[in-house]
């Protein structure tokens, strides 16, 4: 009989990213502000354009770096901001290039992300395990961020177990895993997502 070990960690605190579109904010701010405010009030920490602290995770010596270039330095305030996020949240209302180029750092780097709209649901475009996304209205947003963040919790959660494989699986697993560029304990998660998403879609 195999040996099934549980290892749960008591999580504290998160950090969130917060971003939205710079060139959106003329039609969307309002929904801008009512994003941040709802972050704010589950009193996690926040990184964001929107409360003006992002640059703050600029070291001195890149400062000096990029201080002849504005556009780079915000470019990496955003990235380190992504790095240094458990989760990242989006307001993609006004779709833009760059929010997309930023989805995609936060999900390169496994980092669950919630894509909110006031006209669609992005994870019904766009199929990732880390990507959550929800059309909302001022009445859905507090209950959107909040099952986003308790989901994102859930996630971190690390459970472990040992289980036993021939040779000829393990094998087998590992060249799955190389053709589609990830490791064998990713591509065992992807054939169990794959899984759970047929049986709900059935």
């Amino acid at each position: 009989m195999s040996i099934v070990h549980v290892c749960i960690y008591i999580l504290d605190l998160m950090t969130i990213f917060f971003t939205a579109s710079y060139y959106g904010k003329a039609k969307y701010q309002k929904w801008y502000e009512l994003a941040l405010k709802t972050i704010q009030s589950f009193k996690e920490t926040i990184i964001s354009p929107e409360e003006g602290n992002y640059l703050d995770v600029i070291n001195a010596q890149t400062r000096e770096r990029l201080k002849g270039s504005p556009e780079l330095l915000h470019y990496e305030a955003i990235r380190q901001g992504i790095h240094l996020a458990d989760v990242v949240i989006i307001e993609m209302s006004h779709e833009d290039i760059q929010l997309g180029h930023e989805m995609s750092l936060a999900l390169g780097e496994k980092k669950p992300v919630l894509a909110l709209s006031i006209h669609e649901n992005f994870s019904k475009k766009i199929h990732s395990d880390y990507l959550f996304g929800a059309k909302y209205t001022q009445k859905t947003l507090t209950p959107v961020i909040q099952d986003f963040l308790v989901r994102a919790r859930q996630m971190r959660q690390a459970k472990r177990f040992n289980m036993f494989l021939y040779p000829s699986q393990v094998e087998y697993l590992e060249k799955a895993a190389k053709q589609y560029g990830v490791n064998v304990s990713e591509y065992i998660r992807r054939l169990i997502n794959l899984d759970r998403r047929a049986k709900s879609s059935a």
